[in-house]
Formats: structure tokens, C-alpha cells, sequence
């Protein structure tokens, strides 16, 4: 239906338009609204619909169903879903409508556009019908928006629609729904009954109504003192002239008396302004007895008996009953008996009623307990050597728990049990014996503590004084004051003596008596006092004490109470002279605090000391204004301002002289911020703090305009705040955009002035703190402090991020606390701090860091173990268990003959997870003790405990076990050293020998091939070896260290092509004849495809004439292994003429040569000889055969060409198969493949 009354608006409003319903004065349309009326029922035909009624508003008259108008035709159109818009009670608001029905376009001129408020039109096309409405219309951009100018709830609370009809025939193109909603705060709340009053578990109904409100309120029920919301029934008022109400059922039961329930209403027109009704409940309920104080109670004999019953009732009850053994007692609640007997004991009834029908009564039983009662005979005079036997008599309730005999001034003498026996009496037995009685009584109400009963019997022993003392032993007295001397003997003597005083310069007697007494003390009383006792039965010894007489500090020239003095004076000075015996300290204050000269603004003199009579010291001290940080170093400062004393203190008191001092200057600003914000419409606050003396007077400027108090806009006030600080506060009312601007506080005194600007901005986010600083610093937590920076005109609150050794991220939110404690850290861990600052406008950027290590906690300090000192050799050992802490021990010690131990201030650094043992030499001194502790680094406030050493002559092994190994070490690896030495010596000697018998063979085959072939003969072709290094495994096996025999290094014959270069700088060892096993180049098992590879094939040689006398032939035998079957028909081959430098000409070692012969075996003196790892052939492993893998000198390219050494290569083009040279006799040559 309400579909329905929507079109029929919507019908209606274009039937009038376009005259389908025609009124004399529809003109009325254009100066009112359109106003729609629903009448329920169906037209006939039509199933849910109804007819639509519509009139102007100034004629009523002109009304009726709409002809040929039918409610109920539903054409294409587009519509926007519904929103909501919220505006403020005399604000602007704008209500967009935004349609892209294809149909609209096609529709032309047809189209019409309207505006309507529940049943009223407001505006059609381009044409509002309210001078506080306006429209924006677009029909191209699909926009058709009405402004709402100066909104109220009257005219624009509720449902807009906007809507798009086809002319003619008022088929709907489009609809957009807004529903505005014009904000009030709502009313107070109000709840009813205003008194609730409820019999104890009946129901009662509180109800909670606000009216007033757009929209209706919320209406919340909270129990005062909980934050958690009651279950309520919320009826809403459809409207600010009907309350809306919240209805919360209680069922309230005794502890619900006198629970406060709290009414809470707001709407979005005031969110942050909640306002609530409290209302507090009245709950009867029958009485509850309470009876005590406690029960059984307990009383100690002689105190007061108070019992309280106590009726908790409602309506209370008017009076209570006590009774005992059925005999009334009172009626109070209250039952109170004073100096309880033994007879109050028993058991007492309290009965209580309210009227209610139901008497209620609670029974206490009474305790009473007392203390030992003791009795003794008082004296008991006997001679020396008689017997005492005395007994003493106890009564307790509790029984004692503890009878004994003591004596007074002897705390060795206890005798257990009640009677006192003293065999053989002595001098030494007289005294006072005490029997004393003890029991523990717990009174109600107190704690259990013991009660003593004791009686003292006095033992006199007949006896001449004996050796005297005088108490003090060392007297002071003070000047003007009295002091007392006391004599006395041991034993004592009794009859009782008489005791005789008199001073050391004079035998006058001063007085008879055990005391005397100096009443007034002047230093002319000092001397030395004597005292003797006796009695009828002999005299006492004479004692003496010295008297010392001291005199308190007196100032002789103090402080004026008050002084002023102008700002630069310069030389200004207190001065204060005292006197005092012993000699005073002397000590200036400013404000209560120490005046320090290392501040650079002060410095203090002091007079020497002079000596009067009797020793009494006379002192005088000036305060110098004077110091590095004063203006020329002598200048009077504002901050100079303050409370002065100078304190003298000498062993009897202390005693000072106060100034105030007054510092006249101009005003100088003393707030710190220089900003303050405020929103648009607030009152600003903007306070000025400036210290003067004498006082200042305050103006407010505003550029170069003064600021009076006008009592509308600006209004100023000024205040006195502690130590000459002035203050002045400009409050600028409802403030708007062009008041946001700098002002200036101006101060003016008759010693100047001053000007400060303070801006007055809008609120924003605030600015970042500053000076971030450690307050306190524990093993799991950091307490953090700073400075606040600008808070922007809000309230701020705070966010600190720790950031760990480890990287570890810890953000904590410190609300606004400052100094605030960040927990949960780690210990001894070094953290990085930061702080940055937070209100509803934004956030500031992060403060600067700060770095800082949490400190370690001494319960996992470990302790040193393995600890001894080994006294023969003045060493300290110890061990630390692996540990992930930064420590360092300390070492004490305690000299012989000492009772003070020595700290070594040098500590000992333990690196972590090292549990090796430690040891420290100590130096030629011998300890009795030592002992040792580990320590937080850096930190000797952070310890463990003491481990003290073992006293051994000689440490044991495990303690040693760290030097052993390293010494065993060292011994292996001399042994191997020395056993490899052995080795090649004996290596040498052998090779010697051995070249020594096949020198002569070599000789011998040499005459049998005097031929000599001017070919050079194929490379060296073995079984075994180093061939294949992918097959033999050499590189796993490390056959191609340079310290071994590098059997294919420089072995071959050393002939050098004149115009042939490697380019790679390496020869290649390889002949220019194919010795190949394999008609076709080679066997894929074979080598061949290796020596194919290498350098260019040179087909023509030089052959130098004469062989090279540095280097062997080579000679198979001599290479123990290698001579196979076969090979050695090449031993007779000669090399050619070639010689080779003698030593490297580009500082590399030169080559290695031996006797002439290449092919002889390399000598290796250590590892000297270097080999070229990394040289590569095809197959990706060493070739053996370069020419240059044996030394490092110069590239092939680079040497003189006369130098060179000869390149053998490989070609392809000879035949093939197993054949010689043809110069000299075919011989088979066997191919054995690896």
C-alpha cells in the first residue's frame, strides 16, 4: 500500500500539471504544495488498489478521485534504492538524484521531473515551491538534486522522493528515495515511578520516556556501577511530539535495596553528549541476624564485654531482646559489661522482629581469659654461703605454657619450674629473681599474643663493694645543658654503699650519692671526674671518667632575611660566620637543594678554621655568584631567584641562616606551548605565563592591534601563580575562520618588557614527542618517559614501538600515560625505542629513538664451578657452564692477616657458550681466601652469588685440561714434522744411490744408439699413471698436488719451433707425427682423442743443434713403476739442440732442470715445485702434458724465440696404425687400454 500511495502522488501531481484535473485556480500550484490523499479500498476491477485523491492547498474545494488517472498502471522506470541523509536543524543540505533510465532520453520534452515530501510537491522541473529549496537540474547528466537551505524539522523532516514521469501519460521513468532526517537532541530522560518501591521478590516496572528527538532515541538501562546493558522493551515514538520509552522488569530481591539503575538516551544528533536519569530502588525484606563480633566470643578477664546483635530489616526492627538462661537482659542492640568476671561466662540469645509474623534469633557463647597471677616473698638476706630455696605461686587461665626463674641483669641465669634453689651463696648470687609465668591469650577482635604475670624477689647477699664503673663511660655534655654521671660497682655490695665524688684538680668532695649531675655544662666543666662506693663491710675500687664539654653551632653573622637585587649586578655574595666544638661542616642550599660548584654558577669560599679556647672552632663562608656559565662570569640571573641557607653541623646539631633572595627583571615567557586550537564556534582559551619581578601588566595584541576586554568577544584575566610567575588568559568567544591568527602576550614592568606569540590554530592531529628518556629499566620491563609534543587541541594518547636485537617488533599502547612501563621484553637485550602520539585527527610522526638493554635477572646468573687456587702457583681457576648471557667476573680477595677483602677492578670477559676453563694468574701475593662472581657486563650491581675457591697445591687435571690440549697439539705436530723430515731424507739417499747405478746403464745405451733422429719422438705413453684423471680418480685422490711428482711436467724433449706460437701461452707436448693405435685416428678408448686436441699443427720445426746440459734424457728406470715392457726404446732418443734461460726473466722461479735431462725425475725439495692446476683439455680434466704445468714462468709468446722450448703437435695426416719414425728400425709398440 504504501507502494501504491507513492504513485498516486506521484499520479496526482502530473494530472494537475497537465490539467487532466482542472481547478480555477491551479495557479495555486505554482505558490503551495500539492497535497495527496490514500483512500484504503480497491477500485472496482482493481485488486489492491485505492482511490487517489489530490487538492491544492489553496483550494480545498477543489478535490476528488482523478479522472482517466488509474491508480494501479505500472510502466518502465528505474529507482533508486532509499537512503538516508542527516542534516542539522539550520543547516544546508543537498539531496542528490541521479537517473539513467534509457527510457528519460526518448521521452524528450515529455519528461517531467518533481520533488515530493510525504504527500507534498516541493518542486517540479527547475521550479522549487519553497523559498528554502532549490534545485540543480541536469537532464543530460542524468542529476536532478534539490538544496535544502536552512533546514527544520517541521518543513523537512522525513521522506523525499524524487521522481521522472512521462507527460501524458504519467508512466514513471524513474524514483529516488531519500529519507532526511533533520537532528535534535533529544529531551532529558524521564523515569517513572520516580520512587520505585517494591516488597521483596514482587516484579516492578521501570519505565525510562525522552521525546523531543529527531531521530528517536535509543534508551539503554544500566545498573550504576556495571557497564554491561539490561535486557529492556524499547518503544519507539515515530516522532519528536511522541515519547519514546524503554521499559526494564525487575524481580529485586534484598541485595537489590538501594540499587541505582541508570537511564542512558542519546540519537545521532548527540552521540558524544549522552544524557541519563538515575533512579534508586526501595526493596523491603525480612530481618537477618547478625550477631558477634565473633562467636564463641572471647574477652580477657577485667576488659569490657560488647555483644552486637544486629537486624537487617526492612521496615527495621524497632528493638532487639537479649536474654540469658531464659532471664531478660536488654533490649538494646548493643549488650555491654564492663570489668568482666568469671561468672559473665556462658551463653548469651539475641531475638529479633520486624512485624513481619517471623521472630528470628542467634546464640553466642562468652569465653573469658586472663593472665598469670604470680606471687613471691619480696626479700631474702642471707650470708655467704647459706642456701636459698624460694617457691613461686601461679594462677592462669589458660593454664602457663611456661614458668621460670631469671635474675635481672644476668641474661645467662634461667632456672624451669616454680621453685628457685641457689646452693653455696656467693657476691655473685645478690641480685633481683624474677618468676616469671607465661600463657597465650586470642582474645576476639585482637591477636593471639603471650600474657607475663611475674613477681621479683629480692636476694641480698652480705658483701663488700668491688670494682666501680661510671656510666657514661665517655661523657659529653653539652654547653648550657645538664648531664648525669652514675657510679657503680660489681658486685654491688649491701648493705648498700655510699659512693664519693670529686674532680681530678681538686679531693673536695662534690656530692654523696650514685648520681651526679652537671645541671648547667660551660666548657670550664671538661676535667676528669672520680667515684668510690663502701659500705660497713669494706670500699670499692675508684673509677674516673674524662668529661668532654661541646658547644653546638652558633652563628656569629647570618643572612638577611631578604634581599633584592637587580638582574646583571655583578660580585654578589652571602657570607655566614659560626662557631662550634667539634668543628662544623659547612654546607649552601638553594631551595632546600645542595649548591653544587661543578654547576659552573657558583663558588665557595671557606676561611680557615681558628682555634679558640678549649679548643672551639670559629669558621666563616661566602657564596660566590660567580662561575663559567653567568653572563662574564659574575652576572646576576633571573633563575638566581630562591631561597638561600648556609648549614653548619658538627656532631652535637646543625644549625642554618635563611635568605630570600628577590631577583628584579623584565617579564621573560615561562609556558611552553606557543600554539593552542580550537574548532570553529568554541571559546578559545589562549594562557600567557611570563616570570617578573616586580609584577607585570599584560596586553594582548593581535598583529599591531590591542586586545581590550570588551565583555562580547575578548575577555582577559589575570592571576599570580608561585615563584613570581604571572599569568594571563585572552578567551575569544565563538570563534570563526578569520580568528585563527597569531597573538601576542606583551608583559611591561619598570625593568622592561617582554612579547611572546601564541597561535591560535584549528584542531589537528598533534605533533611528535620529544626527548625520549629511560625512567626505569628492569629485566622484563622499560619505564619510558617524554616530552609531550603539541596535542593539536585534543586529547592524546600514546604508542610505543620496541624494536629488539633480533628484529623482533613489540607495539605498545600507552594511552595516556607518560612515564609509561613497555612489559613483556626480554632480558639483557638490547631494544630500540620509539614513541609517537595519537588523537582523533591523525597521528604524529615517531619520536627520535632510544636505545636501551633491559638488565638480567640474578636468579639465572649461573654460578662458577670447578673453582681452586692453586697456591704454589698463585693461579685462580674456574669454569662457567654455557650460557647465552653477557657476563664478566670478578675476582676478590682476602690478604693474609686481613679481615677486608680486595675487589680486582678489572674484570674477567666471558664470551658466550665458552665452558673452558679459566685461569688467572693473581700476582706474587699470597690469600687466604679467594673467591669470585659473575656480573651482568657492564653492570656490578648485577651479581650472583660468591663462589669461594678451593685451596689446592697443584690444580687438578680437568682444570688444566684447556693448556694440555693445546700442549698436546703443539707436541703432534712437532713429532710429524719431524717424522716427514726423516722421510725425505731418507727419500734423497736412496734416489741418490739409485741414480748412482743406472748412471752407468744410461751410459751405456747412450753408445748404443749414437744415431741421432732429427725427429723428436712421440710423447710418453703409459699404462699407469696419470692419464685419465676421470678414470684413476685423481682429482678425488689429490694426485695433482703440486707436492707430488708431476711425472708429465717438463718431460719431453725441449724443441722449439721458430715460427710457431701457442696462443694460449702453454706449450703443447705433443709430436707432429701420429703415433695413433687406431687406423682411424685413434681409439675411442685410447688417448689419442686427448693429444689430438692440443695447439696448432705445426708441421715444420727448427731443431737447435746440441742438447741442453741442464736437463736429463729421459730414462724410464729412473721412475720407478713406469719402465713397461716396450718403452724403453725411446730412451735413446736424444734431445734436440735447445737451450733454455738459466733463470726467469719476469722474477718467476726458473725452470727446473737436472743434468741435462728433461724426462728425469722431477726432484721436489718441499714444495717448491709449482703446478698449474685448472689447465683443461676437452674432456673437462688436467693436461698433463703442457708444457708449461711444471713451473711459472713466462708465456711460450713472450720468451726470446731463441728460448722457446719445443711445441710438439699432433697430426692427423700421418698414417695411422702402429709405426716409427722411418729413420730408424720398425718396432712393435703395445697399446694397452685403460
Amino acid at each position: 500500500m504504501a507502494l501504491f500511495q507513492v504513485q498516486c502522488m506521484h499520479r496526482c501531481a502530473m494530472a494537475l500539471f497537465q490539467d487532466q484535473y482542472m481547478c480555477r485556480r491551479a495557479v495555486a500550484l505554482f505558490h503551495g504544495s500539492v497535497h495527496v490523499s490514500l483512500r484504503h479500498g480497491p477500485l472496482p476491477g482493481v485488486s489492491a488498489c485505492g482511490q487517489c485523491m489530490c487538492r491544492s492547498v489553496h483550494m480545498s474545494s477543489c478535490h476528488g478521485p482523478l479522472p482517466g488517472v488509474s491508480a494501479c498502471v505500472v510502466m518502465p522506470w528505474s529507482s533508486s534504492r532509499g537512503h538516508g541523509v542527516d542534516v542539522r536543524e539550520g543547516k544546508d543540505v543537498k539531496l542528490d538524484c541521479r537517473f539513467n533510465n534509457p527510457a528519460i532520453p526518448q521521452a524528450g520534452g515529455k519528461r517531467k521531473l518533481y520533488w515530493m515530501r510525504e504527500r507534498d510537491v516541493v518542486a517540479i522541473d527547475d521550479t522549487p515551491f519553497d523559498t528554502n529549496y532549490k534545485v540543480e537540474l541536469q537532464p543530460d547528466d542524468g542529476r536532478y538534486d534539490l538544496i535544502i537551505s536552512r533546514a527544520t524539522y517541521e518543513r523537512d523532516n522525513g521522506m523525499f522522493e524524487c521522481r521522472v514521469k512521462e507527460a501524458g501519460t504519467g508512466a514513471d521513468l524513474h524514483s529516488t528515495t531519500v529519507n532526511l532526517t533533520v537532528l535534535i537532541p533529544p529531551g532529558s530522560p524521564r523515569v517513572t515511578p520516580e520512587t520505585p518501591k517494591v516488597t521483596e521478590g514482587d516484579n516492578i516496572d521501570l519505565i525510562c520516556s525522552s521525546r523531543g528527538g529527531s531521530p528517536d532515541p535509543q534508551i539503554n538501562w544500566y545498573r550504576k556501577g556495571s557497564e554491561a546493558k539490561l535486557n529492556s522493551v524499547l518503544k519507539p515514538g515515530g516522532g519528536r511530539d511522541t515519547p519514546t520509552t524503554s521499559v526494564l522488569t525487575l524481580q529485586p530481591g534484598k541485595d537489590d535495596d538501594g540499587a541505582q539503575y541508570r537511564c542512558v538516551v542519546w540519537n545521532r544528533a548527540s552521540e558524544n553528549e549522552k544524557m541519563e536519569s538515575i533512579v534508586t530502588l526501595n526493596v523491603e525484606y525480612y530481618p537477618r541476624i547478625t550477631i558477634g563480633p565473633a562467636n564463641p566470643l572471647k574477652v580477657e578477664l577485667g576488659s569490657t564485654l560488647s555483644m552486637n546483635c544486629h537486624a537487617d530489616a526492612k521496615p527495621p526492627v524497632s528493638n532487639v531482646r537479649w536474654t540469658r538462661a531464659g532471664r531478660f537482659l536488654e533490649t538494646k542492640n548493643t549488650f555491654s559489661k564492663m570489668n568482666v568476671e568469671m561468672d559473665d561466662a556462658g551463653r548469651y540469645i539475641c531475638l529479633a522482629d520486624n512485624g513481619l509474623g517471623v521472630t528470628k534469633e542467634e546464640e553466642i557463647t562468652v569465653d573469658v581469659l586472663y593472665r598469670p597471677r604470680v606471687s613471691v616473698i619480696t626479700s631474702k638476706d642471707v650470708d655467704e654461703g647459706e642456701d636459698i630455696f624460694i617457691s613461686c605461686n601461679v594462677s592462669a587461665s589458660p593454664p602457663p605454657i611456661t614458668i621460670e626463674w631469671r635474675k635481672l641483669d644476668d641474661d645467662n641465669f634461667r632456672q624451669n619450674g616454680e621453685f628457685l634453689s641457689l646452693d653455696r651463696v656467693t657476691a655473685a648470687n645478690q641480685g633481683n629473681y624474677v618468676c616469671r609465668a607465661v600463657n597465650i591469650l586470642n582474645p576476639t577482635g585482637g591477636e593471639a599474643s603471650e600474657r607475663i604475670g611475674n613477681a621479683t624477689v629480692a636476694v641480698r647477699v652480705r658483701h663488700a663493694p668491688g670494682k666501680t664503673y661510671i656510666m657514661p663511660a665517655e661523657p659529653i655534655a653539652i654547653q648550657d645543658e645538664s648531664t648525669t654521671l652514675t657510679c657503680g660497682s660489681n658486685p654491688p655490695g649491701w648493705p648498700t654503699p655510699t659512693y664519693r665524688w670529686w674532680r681530678g684538680d681538686t679531693d673536695a668532695t662534690l656530692t654523696l650519692g650514685a648520681n651526679y649531675t652537671i645541671p648547667r655544662a660551660s666548657l670550664g666543666d671538661e676535667g676528669t671526674y672520680y667515684c668510690q662506693p663502701s659500705n660497713r663491710l669494706g670500699k670499692g675500687t675508684p673509677a674516673s671518667v674524662p668529661v668532654k664539654v661541646y658547644q653546638p653551632p652558633r652563628i656569629l653573622e647570618g643572612l638577611a632575611e631578604s634581599a633584592v637585587f637587580p638582574i646583571g649586578k655583578t660580585d654578589i655574595s652571602l657570607t655566614c660566620r659560626a662557631q662550634g666544638k667539634p668543628l662544623p661542616s659547612i654546607q649552601w642550599l638553594k631551595d632546600e637543594e645542595e649548591i653544587k660548584t661543578t654547576d659552573g654558577l657558583y663558588q665557595i669560599l671557606v676561611d680557615q678554621a681558628s682555634h679558640g679556647q678549649n679548643d672551639v672552632h670559629t669558621l666563616e663562608t661566602s657564596l660566590m655568584f660567580q662561575g663559567a656559565d653567568r653572563i662574564n662570569e659574575n652576572q646576576l640571573m633571573p633563575q638566581d631567584r630562591g631561597t638561600y641557607e648556609c648549614v653548619f653541623k658538627n656532631a652535637v646539631r646543625e644549625l642554618s641562616s635563611t635568605q630570600q633572595m628577590k631577583v628584579k627583571h623584565a617579564p621573560i615567557t615561562v609556558h611552553m606551548a606557543n600554539k593552542v586550537a580550537f574548532d570553529v564556534n568554541d571559546d578559545a582559551v589562549i594562557e600567557c605565563r611570563m616570570q617578573s619581578f616586580p609584577a607585570p601588566t599584560f596586553q594582548w595584541y593581535r598583529g599591531s592591534n590591542l586586545l581590550t576586554d570588551d565583555g562580547i568577544k575578548f575577555f582577559t584575566n589575570d592571576s599570580t601563580l608561585p615563584e613570581d610567575i604571572y599569568a594571563s588568559v585572552l578567551s575569544i568567544q565563538n570563534i570563526a575562520e578569520d580568528d585563527y591568527d597569531q597573538y601576542i602576550c606583551k608583559g611591561t614592568n619598570n625593568m622592561g618588557d617582554h612579547k611572546t606569540i601564541i597561535a591560535l590554530k584549528p584542531k589537528g592531529p598533534p605533533e611528535y614527542p620529544t626527548n625520549l628518556y629511560v625512567v626505569r629499566m628492569g629485566t622484563d620491563y622499560c619505564e619510558l618517559g617524554w616530552d609531550d609534543g603539541f596535542d593539536g587541541g585534543i586529547e592524546t594518547i600514546y604508542q610505543v614501538q620496541a624494536i629488539s636485537e633480533d628484529g623482533i617488533q613489540l607495539d605498545h599502547d600507552c594511552q595516556d600515560n607518560n612515564p609509561c612501563v613497555i612489559s613483556e621484553l626480554q632480558q639483557q637485550t638490547n631494544y630500540i625505542f620509539k614513541v609517537k602520539a595519537m588523537n582523533t585527527k591523525g597521528e604524529s610522526d615517531f619520536s627520535d629513538p632510544k636505545e636501551a638493554t633491559t638488565l638480567l635477572d640474578v636468579s639465572s646468573i649461573p654460578e662458577p664451578v670447578d673453582v681452586f687456587y692453586e697456591s704454589k702457583g698463585n693461579l685462580l681457576s674456574f669454569r662457567v657452564l654455557e650460557s647465552n648471557l653477557e657476563l664478566e667476573g670478578f675476582v676478590e680477595t682476602l690478604p693474609s692477616g686481613s679481615t677486608d677483602w680486595l675487589t680486582n677492578p678489572t674484570p674477567i670477559l666471558l664470551n658466550r657458550l665458552d665452558s673452558s676453563h679459566k685461569e688467572i694468574p693473581l700476582g706474587g701475593e699470597h690469600f687466604d681466601d679467594i673467591r669470585i662472581k659473575l656480573c651482568s657486563k657492564g653492570s656490578t650491581d648485577t651479581c650472583g652469588s660468591y663462589m669461594f675457591a678451593q685451596k689446592v697445591d697443584t690444580l687438578p687435571s680437568h682444570a688444566g685440561a684447556g693448556q694440555a690440549t693445546s700442549y698436546t697439539v703443539i707436541i703432534v705436530i712437532v713429532v710429524l714434522v719431524c717424522l716427514a723430515a726423516i722421510v725425505i731424507a731418507v727419500i734423497c739417499f736412496c734416489c741418490r744411490r739409485k741414480n748412482a747405478k743406472l748412471k752407468k746403464k744410461h751410459q751405456e745405451i747412450e753408445v748404443a744408439h749414437r744415431g741421432v733422429n732429427s725427429q723428436a719422438p712421440p710423447p710418453p705413453y703409459y699404462t699407469v699413471g696419470l692419464d685419465n684423471k676421470a678414470l684413476d680418480g685423481s682429482n678425488d685422490t689429490g694426485l695433482d698436488d703440486p707436492g707430488k711428482t708431476a711425472i708429465y711436467s717438463q718431460q719431453q724433449y725441449n724443441n722449439c719451433p721458430i715460427n710457431s706460437y701457442n696462443n694460449n701461452g702453454v706449450s703443447n707436448g705433443y709430436m707432429d707425427n701420429s703415433y695413433s693405435n687406431s687406423n682411424n685416428g685413434g681409439s675411442v678408448n685410447s688417448q689419442d682423442s686427448l693429444w689430438q686436441v692440443k695447439g696448432p699443427a705445426s708441421t715444420e720445426q727448427q731443431m737447435n743443434n746440441g742438447p741442453d746440459p741442464r736437463h736429463y734424457q729421459y730414462d724410464p728406470m729412473l721412475h720407478g713403476g713406469y719402465a713397461i715392457s716396450g718403452y724403453d726404446d725411446y730412451s735413446h732418443y736424444p734431445p734436440t739442440n735447445q737451450s733454455h734461460p738459466g733463470h726467469d726473466e719476469y722474477g718467476q722461479r726458473p725452470m727446473y732442470s737436472a743434468n741435462g735431462d728433461p724426462y728425469a725425475a722431477v726432484q721436489k725439495p718441499g714444495n717448491n715445485m709449482d703446478h698449474i692446476d685448472g689447465v683443461y683439455d676437452v674432456s673437462g680434466h688436467p693436461d698433463p702434458y703442457m708444457s708449461n704445468s711444471g713451473h711459472h714462468g713466462p708465456p711460450i709468446e713472450m720468451m726470446p724465440p731463441d728460448n722457446r722450448p719445443q711445441i710438439i703437435s699432433f697430426d692427423e695426416s700421418l698414417e695411422s696404425g702402429y709405426s716409427t719414425p722411418n729413420s730408424r728400425n720398425r718396432r712393435i709398440i703395445r697399446e694397452i687400454i685403460v
